[in-house]
């Protein structure tokens, strides 16, 4: 495809979706679009002006049937077994961020573990050596905040 195709078109050319619930773009370390935001041009300049990345080119679907809770789990046990250990903010921040969103998934937390996610993600971000931990909490911040995703 084409730069500048939108998602629209991408979607229709694979099939289209029903029930769509929302596109991650970029990979594990990207961000959600909204199935309102679907007539995003897939850009470098587009995506990063509606708070998300092309990243390394990934466009997964999620439909209705999708737990969302579930995959972004799998996404932080990615980032734990992907971390090197060399820093602090990524080896222990993605043990932390994957602890947290277990308790809430599971409804076993509190407020605070959200707050706790949030501080996690923002130390891991300002603070990692290496794009693998500063972007680690880059889809779980897009589902809370885009997707109001309730984990």
């Amino acid at each position: 495809m084409a730069f500048g195709t939108t998602l629209r078109e991408l979607l229709d050319l694979a099939g289209g979706v029903e029930d769509l619930r929302a596109v991650l773009l970029g990979g594990a370390a990207g961000g959600f679009v909204r199935p309102d935001e679907i007539d995003l041009p897939l850009t470098m300049e587009d995506a990063r002006a509606a708070g998300t990345t092309l990243g390394s080119g990934v466009v997964l679907v999620l439909d209705g049937t999708v737990d969302v809770g579930g995959f972004l789990l799998r996404i932080a046990e990615f980032f734990r077994d992907e971390s090197c250990g060399q820093c602090v903010p990524c080896r222990i921040g993605t043990v932390r961020q994957e602890e947290a969103l277990h308790r809430i998934v599971r409804r076993e937390g509190d407020s605070q573990d959200l707050v706790l996610l949030r501080d996690v993600g923002r130390v891991m971000r300002d603070s990692s050596i290496c794009g693998l931990g500063q972007t680690a909490w880059n889809a779980i911040e897009s589902a809370i905040d885009r997707l109001g995703v309730q984990l």
